[in-house]
């Protein structure tokens, strides 16, 4: 079990590195929530739940990920959103393991009201810490009017870890999506810059900056997303 301060899927970018229990054989399962109220001159309320489970041996590792969330001020909703991942990886003998995955999210306080994912692709082991990945998707979104967009894409990411100093690790993370139709006027990109202080063996704080840029953003939204966030974490395995 997992108790954090501010849970990552609760983010406009979600970082599926991070989300990976690479190397680990056996079964878990994980539950977290976070509850908070206030009552005064503002009520405020926030909930926020998550049930995971990894199935990991040799030859193969999945992980499926369920979590809602929801924000409210004097009874007024102020944020909303339910995320799904799931992925399954054959690991190869050599440094190129195998993948697909589907993905479904809504967050209509992000401009849009529904969208689903579905792909697969490799991942190659560039180093002991760093990964690259490459594969093509199919992206379905709907907006806050009810209108759909369907596209393929190809997907590329970068992963490294570096260890700046003794039990402070920097972990940046690049994504790019562009359509496989409009390649140049098209595109999704991100980049997470994340810095992991290691307390102790079960304590991690993790300072994080996060910045999405969609070429072609749903009716209404913007077109970049920043946001910056303090996570504390502790593993009670």
């Amino acid at each position: 079990m997992c108790l954090s301060s501010l849970n990552v899927l609760a983010q406009a970018i979600v970082n599926i590195e991070d989300l990976r229990r690479e190397g680990e054989v056996g079964f878990f399962t994980s539950i977290s929530a976070n509850l908070y109220a206030a009552r005064g001159n503002r009520d405020r309320d926030y909930y926020s739940a998550q049930l995971r489970f990894d199935n990991n041996s040799e030859k193969a590792e999945s992980f499926l990920i369920l979590q809602q969330s929801e924000r409210k001020s004097n009874d007024k909703l102020m944020d909303k959103s339910t995320f799904m991942h799931g992925r399954y990886i054959w690991v190869g003998d050599e440094a190129i393991n195998w993948e697909v995955f589907a993905q479904y999210s809504e967050n209509p306080f992000r401009n849009y009201k529904k969208r689903s994912v579905l792909g697969g692709g490799l991942r190659y082991e560039l180093s002991k810490s760093a990964r690259l990945g490459t594969g093509l998707l199919n992206e379905e979104e709907t907006d806050l009017a009810g209108q759909s967009k369907i596209t393929d894409r190809l997907g590329f990411y970068l992963h490294n870890s570096f260890e700046v100093a003794e039990n402070i690790f920097f972990k940046p993370t690049v994504y790019f999506q562009p359509s496989l139709d409009d390649f140049e006027n098209d595109y999704k990109a991100s980049m997470i810059l994340a810095l992991d202080f290691k307390v102790n063996e079960n304590f991690k704080i993790t300072m994080q900056y996060s910045s999405f840029h969609d070429s072609d953003p749903p009716l209404l939204a913007e077109k970049n997303d920043e946001s910056i966030s303090t996570m504390f974490s502790y593993n009670l395995n």
